[in-house]
């Protein structure tokens, strides 16, 4: 894997320790929650598109009422494939107790990206997004995304299900989905005219989370994801086709 620059390291660290001692404060103040989570996936798939092969993707979360904060990185097992290192915050409003609505905003950073190879190495991007509960266990949901940096808009619908197993203390989630992307300017970093990058894509996840213990949960999963129409962006490691990889996580809450 490949070793992260010095600066990195500290910031990481630094949120780290604050989120850790965060989370000893919430088993004595109520309120507010942490969770960590440490995933190994086989692929790593963002909106329709391969970013990174066999990868771990460790996190730290904290909630407090309707408002969350974390961290999220990937860390490609392979070499020459470049880490991902995310920073999001977000806020949800229960409209009634079917309704939701939320906001959110990400940075994503790309540390060892090579800009004078014309890969974007940070991007930044504010969403909006509804989801709507049934008594039946689905969730349809809608979500707006704008980034600012490469200046593209993302749509998604997403229909998910849960059907809970409460005897086996697990579930079985399930969430059909698809997307459609346009980017005016996919490469910021590239020399010459904007480079355009319009596509759509879809999929399925499907997931079994099981709590193990307390506030532990293993969850695994195995997920499909295809794409249509993608165009030459410097850095990206595929073009069409489709997916099919598996997830293995564990979660811990405070």
């Amino acid at each position: 894997m490949h070793l992260l620059p010095p600066i990195m390291k500290k910031i990481i660290l630094g949120l780290a320790a604050l989120m850790a001692a965060a989370g000893l404060q919430a088993q004595s103040r109520s309120g507010y929650s942490v969770t960590t989570d440490f995933t190994y996936t086989t692929k790593y798939i963002f909106r329709g598109i391969k970013n990174a092969g066999s990868s771990f993707q460790p996190s730290v979360e904290v909630a407090t009422g309707d408002f969350h904060a974390g961290l999220w990185t990937n860390r490609p097992v392979v070499r020459h494939e470049n880490d991902e290192i995310d920073l999001y915050a977000g806020y949800k409003h229960r409209v009634n107790k079917a309704l939701s609505l939320e906001a959110l905003v990400n940075y994503y950073w790309y540390p060892e990206a090579g800009a004078s190879r014309g890969e974007t190495r940070n991007s930044y991007e504010a969403g909006v997004g509804a989801t709507y509960s049934t008594p039946a266990g689905l969730s349809p949901s809608v979500y707006y995304y704008h980034d600012f940096r490469i200046e593209s808009d993302t749509l998604q619908g997403a229909l998910g299900y849960s059907l809970p197993l409460e005897r086996l203390g697990l579930s079985i989630d399930t969430s059909l989905f698809a997307g459609a992307v346009d980017a005016r300017n996919a490469a910021p970093n590239a020399a010459g005219p904007a480079i355009r990058d319009s596509y759509s894509y879809y999929g399925i996840d499907l997931s079994v989370p099981y709590r193990i213990k307390g506030n532990a949960t293993l969850t695994v999963g195995v997920h499909y994801a295809d794409n249509r129409n993608l165009g030459v962006v410097p850095g990206r490691l595929a073009q069409d086709g489709d997916y099919v990889w598996f997830t293995a996580g564990l979660s811990l809450g405070f």
